[in-house]
């Protein structure tokens, strides 16, 4: 096995590393050299220190002024220059205002909406550290040292650092301890402006969610894609039994608007404050007490052609679309059951209005009343039976329109989303 060479066999007065290389150290001198190092003492001054405990000859450090040429296989080390108290001061308070400087600028550009009107702020000139570099401060020190006194800077944005001063090495500081920090604001809460939500008219990101968008719109439209009558057959008594010609199609309707859509709202108004707790209890209690000032306002309106609807103006109390909502347990809010509520009832309107005129028509040929033709048509129509013929083939026309344009919207969004992802 080859000997391997000494570590400690070095020339006297070359270095080779940054570790203090001392031949015989005792405590005494290890002690000395932790304390020279804690009082800010630099390297050579603790090598000097230690070799002459150690008796050892020292080089004449101050002999020659000229430097000797640089070895280019010796490290060299460097002890960081010192500075005076006003120097660390000024590099503490410059680094303080850089950093006011940074979070004004921040609170500047939350504070401003963002929009394409917006213009762009003008950049300041940027803060450059002061000279020399800032040394790394002793715990001790930073402790110690009272806080500097706030001054108020213009906003600024972050110091734009030079490519000269990036190629330096980086030198800590640590951040000076205020004697009472500033309470921070709270964050604003964003608004809608801010945010710029996606609008409702965009086109969705997926096929997913634009099947999603499409069946919600063709299940809130109760007037033609969802009707209660004609596509889920709701309500089919007082069409068949009292929709006989036009003007009993428009009192159903009257009394349809006010029955189902202010049964809902005051259904749901009571649920909020009971916590939705004897749902179908008060769904039934609603609809009895509201329909009696409605029976009021209409026989304020129509008078005692009122009496030909006969059983079929107070069934509406125990009308299907009103029974149906007991099912749901889920509560919506008053403002979505007046809409969900005044859109079945405009459903509702449309059936009996295309049903009564309809039969009115094939009837006697005349509408609301007034001839049109001087021929009757399906006198067939005038009867109960003739109704529900009436009503299975319009319900028939209509759903196969409905699907026929529901399949078409489906396929148009496969046609769009065929080539993206899901």
């Amino acid at each position: 096995m080859p000997n391997l060479p000494n570590r400690n066999n070095r020339r006297k007065g070359k270095e080779h590393s940054e570790t203090l290389i001392i031949p015989h150290i005792t405590k005494e001198m290890l002690e000395k050299a932790r304390s020279m190092a804690e009082q800010g003492a630099s390297r050579a001054e603790i090598e000097q220190a230690l070799a002459q405990m150690q008796g050892a000859p020292l080089p004449d450090l101050t002999a020659s002024t000229q430097p000797a040429a640089p070895d280019p296989h010796r490290i060299i080390p460097k002890s960081r220059p010192r500075h005076t108290q006003e120097e660390r001061q000024a590099m503490l308070e410059q680094l303080r205002k850089e950093r006011e400087g940074r979070e004004a600028a921040r609170r500047q550009a939350e504070a401003t909406p963002a929009g394409p009107d917006a213009a762009p702020a003008k950049p300041a000139a940027p803060v450059r550290p002061s000279r020399p570099a800032a040394r790394s401060l002793r715990p001790a020190e930073a402790k110690t040292r009272p806080a500097p006194a706030p001054v108020q800077t213009p906003a600024a944005p972050a110091a734009a650092v030079s490519p000269t001063e990036a190629e330096q090495p980086t030198r800590t500081m640590p951040t000076p301890v205020p004697a009472k920090a500033a309470p921070q604001a709270p964050a604003r809460p964003a608004t809608h402006s801010e945010e710029a939500p996606r609008s409702a008219t965009a086109l969705p990101r997926t096929r997913a969610e634009a099947e999603a968008r499409l069946n919600e719109k063709i299940r809130s439209d109760h007037i033609w894609l969802s009707n209660p009558v004609m596509v889920r057959g709701l309500g089919l008594a007082p069409v068949i039994g009292a929709a006989l010609d036009g003007e009993r199609a428009l009192m159903l309707c009257v009394a349809c608007l006010l029955l189902v859509t202010c049964t809902r709202v005051l259904a749901v108004a009571v649920c909020h404050l009971t916590g939705n707790r004897f749902r179908p209890v008060i769904y039934c209690y609603s609809a009895a007490l509201l329909y009696i000032p409605v029976y009021i306002l209409l026989n304020y309106l129509f008078g005692n052609d009122l009496t030909v609807l006969g059983i079929y103006l107070p069934i509406l109390v125990a009308e299907p679309a009103i029974v149906k909502r007991m099912e749901f347990t889920e509560l919506e809010p008053l403002g979505d059951a007046l809409r969900h509520g005044f859109n079945n009832s405009l459903g509702m309107c449309a059936a009996l209005l295309i049903v009564g005129c309809l039969r009115e028509f094939l009837a006697t040929g005349a509408v609301f009343g007034h001839a049109v033709l001087q021929v009757e048509l399906l006198p067939l129509a005038a009867l109960p039976a003739g109704g529900f013929f009436l009503v299975g083939v319009i319900a028939a026309v209509w759903c196969a329109v409905a699907n026929a344009y529901t399949d078409y919207k489906h396929e148009e969004v496969r046609r769009l989303y065929a080539n993206r992802k899901r």
